[in-house]
């Protein structure tokens, strides 16, 4: 960042924005439905009326649309079909600001240690996980909860997936391999808040944007890479935010620009790049999956017939119907290719999972087995 970064003087808090959004989004909305026709997990049990009225301060929410609220997975297919340019996701994110107090038990379970300002048993067991992970990751400990001392041009920012050891640990080896010099940051206690934002947990995740940004400003990298979509949309968001002079980049996309350094050898048949709701086809982080899917397989095309590629993660397993939507894709992926190839961490972590024939990978471990088979070859 070149000491460059220069933090806005008024920072507007997340809940005040999508509140003035919301008022706006409903003055100018027609009614047509269409967000709701491509929405993957709506009931059809309210009208658009209904939904626009729970959406404003003051409104209670009615039981059958806090229910969809809780299975609404923020996948924002609703927001490209909208003729007024209106963000359905985030009213429907704001309706779960309205309704944090309520959330079911699996959203609850998801956020209990995540955060920088943890309170009473939730922070300790945030510091009874975090020794326990530290215990049982010696190689990585030097990793979890900490703010590099150094200086150095790439972050590696896993965020709270430090504790996805395997690709974390995939990660570090290839940074290692291309002999990039770089730092890391990720825990807990260093989540970029995209889980709490994504529960209405508005408060908790500027704490956390605040707390990051902070962070990465004492690491002054010129590159920030993820593997997770959200941490990317999070550190994008804060970009902004903080008008921070940086760079952020997928590991893949960084990887590809030394993909001299890796072998170009076929070392798989038939392979398909998921779909991610945050690294969509044509996204830039998913146009660079594809590239190494061609590079070390075949890639074919992600199956078009399904209403929705989406992992469902993040309603927390409080749809029932999820399993048959996963099942369902993944035999449709099965027909296509036999490997799955995940460009979003997230994706990875829920699909793989699930009971299936297809093989669900992360697409770094590609660049992995090309090194291990090039590695054997010159055993041999």
């Amino acid at each position: 960042m070149n000491g460059q970064t220069k933090k806005n003087k008024e920072l507007t808090p997340t809940k005040t924005f999508l509140q003035e959004k919301v008022s706006e989004y409903i003055e100018h909305c027609i009614e047509c439905n269409r967000c709701m026709e491509v929405c993957p997990v709506t009931k059809d049990t309210f009208t658009i009326n209904e939904l626009n009225l729970a959406s404003q301060e003051g409104h209670i929410v009615p039981s059958k649309i806090k229910e969809f609220a809780f299975h609404c997975v923020q996948c924002g297919k609703c927001v490209p079909v909208c003729p007024k340019d209106i963000r359905r996701d985030h009213m429907v994110r704001y309706i779960k600001y309205k309704i944090r107090g309520k959330k079911p038990w699996g959203y609850k379970r998801y956020l209990f240690v995540k955060g920088p300002k943890l309170t009473g048993m939730r922070r300790i067991t945030q510091q009874l996980f975090i020794r326990l992970k530290k215990l049982t990751n010696k190689d990585l400990a030097c990793f979890m909860e900490t703010t590099p001392g150094k200086k150095a041009d790439v972050l590696f920012y896993p965020g709270c997936y430090i504790y996805s050891t395997k690709t974390v640990r995939q990660t570090l080896r290839l940074l290692n391999h291309i002999g990039c010099s770089y730092n890391v940051l990720g825990g807990t206690t260093t989540c970029c808040g995209a889980p709490h934002l994504l529960q209405g947990e508005f408060d908790q995740a500027d704490d956390c944007t605040e707390l990051l940004y902070q962070k990465i400003k004492t690491c002054d990298p010129q590159i920030i890479l993820t593997a997770c979509a959200e941490c990317f949309e999070a550190i994008e968001q804060m970009k902004k935010k903080y008008t921070m002079d940086v760079e952020v980049l997928s590991v893949a996309q960084y990887l590809l620009r030394y993909q001299d350094k890796f072998p170009a050898k076929k070392i798989r048949g038939k392979i398909t790049v998921h779909d991610s709701c945050r690294f969509p086809t044509q996204s830039p982080q998913a146009v660079a999956a594809q590239e190494v899917a061609s590079r070390f397989g075949e890639l074919v095309t992600s199956p078009m017939d399904q209403p929705s590629s989406c992992c469902y993660q993040w309603n927390h397993d409080s749809d029932p119907d999820n399993v048959l939507r996963q099942a369902n894709y993944l035999a449709a992926v099965k027909k296509k290719a036999p490997t799955l190839a995940c460009n979003c961490l997230t994706c990875y972590e829920e699909l793989k999972k699930t009971y299936t024939d297809v093989e669900v990978i992360d697409i770094l471990q590609l660049f992995e087995e090309a090194l291990d088979a090039s590695e054997t070859i010159e055993e041999e």
